[in-house]
């Protein structure tokens, strides 16, 4: 594979070589001569497209944002516009960022679990979005998917380190805090009350994949039709795949093998989406055992060892839907699919 390290980014036939669970493969001849410029990658060599009003180039910008990697990768006909729909899809970024942020005392997440037992907190048309929508994911999920998971991610030892394993009295006073069908949601007011002290959102199951969509639609209304959006390895697709190509190619990471990729490759199309669960990112080690950081509410524990990839119409779906059957297994797969026809799931093994 010919590649290339540029001011400490390797550009290849696998675009984006960082912690991520999914990656778009790009096999136009553009990436054989780039140049770096005020932080973004360009390509030399433009790409002929015979559909497209003018020759396309790419252009590639990487960040850090919501605790991860996110990257732009995208085909347009000069640098001024690709400038223009980056910043608008890091916008988009921003504003999901600073709602949905455990770690700022001042995001709209962390006002609402510091007073939502209080008094009913009013909640904006973003947060409401997110609030609702993993409504219909707790009851799609039997409630596998629960973003009131917080106070049990607490426990664990996800947000601060923890030396032991949870007590069956400590897991089980947490999870008398933890449960969707305990809250109180006023649709006509747009407010939600806690019905428990110390219950607490975590919007990590979902809020990636809304940010991904608002981006996709900011840089859509750029003009920017090709190209890809990755935000910590969950990809949404632009409408127009690679020119000269009729799919886009997206290949999964190996589970047992982080820095490889399976062998298997998504041929997908534009305006698709991609989103991978699995325990080989983010976990604890307690008494030298590994505990991946997807917690199952309904028994308190970290669910075993897995590895799912799922593609979706909505980035926001494909996200919940990636850590619903990541606990539901092939089973709850088979039901979302029914559910919600044009989705796919790929299972591998975890460690």
């Amino acid at each position: 594979m010919d590649k290339r390290t540029i001011t400490g980014i390797t550009v290849a036939a696998v675009l984006g070589i960082f912690p991520a669970a999914a990656f778009f493969y790009c096999t136009a001849p553009a990436w054989n001569a780039v140049v770096q410029k005020n932080g973004v990658t360009i390509s030399r060599e433009a790409v002929n497209v015979q559909t497209a009003p003018a020759q396309l180039q790419i252009f590639r910008r990487q960040f850090q944002i919501m605790g991860t990697v996110a990257a732009f990768t995208l085909y347009c006909p000069d640098e001024e516009t690709f400038k223009r729909a980056a910043a608008a899809g890091i916008k988009e970024f921003e504003k999901v960022s600073q709602l949905a942020n455990l770690y700022d005392k001042n995001s709209e997440l962390s006002r609402l679990n510091a007073s939502a037992y209080s008094e009913p907190f009013p909640c904006s048309y973003a947060m409401w979005q997110l609030i609702t929508r993993a409504e219909r994911a707790f009851y799609d999920s039997n409630g596998g998917f629960d973003i009131t998971v917080k106070p049990l991610m607490d426990l664990w030892g996800f947000y601060r380190k923890r030396r032991t394993i949870p007590s069956t009295k400590e897991i089980a006073s947490a999870k008398m805090k933890v449960g969707f069908d305990k809250l109180k949601l006023d649709h006509a007011s747009r407010t939600v009350r806690f019905t428990i002290k110390g219950m607490a959102l975590d919007l990590g199951g979902i809020a990636k994949g809304y940010a991904l969509d608002r981006a996709f639609e900011a840089i859509n209304a750029c003009g920017v039709t090709g190209g890809v959006l990755d935000l910590g390895g969950n990809l949404k697709l632009l409408p127009s795949p690679p020119p000269g190509k009729k799919f886009y190619t997206v290949g999964i990471k190996n589970p047992a093998d982080p820095s490889s990729l399976l062998q298997k490759k998504l041929q997908l199309p534009g305006n698709s989406a991609v989103s991978t669960s699995g325990d080989y990112e983010r976990f604890v080690i307690i008494d030298n055992r590994r505990y991946g950081h997807i917690i199952d509410p309904r028994t308190g524990f970290p669910a075993p060892a897995n590895a799912v990839t799922v593609t979706a119409k909505s980035a926001m779906d494909a996200d919940i839907f990636s850590t619903t059957a990541y606990l539901e297994d092939k089973k709850g797969a088979d039901k979302l699919k029914t559910h919600y026809p044009g989705t796919e799931f790929y299972f591998t093994p975890g460690k």
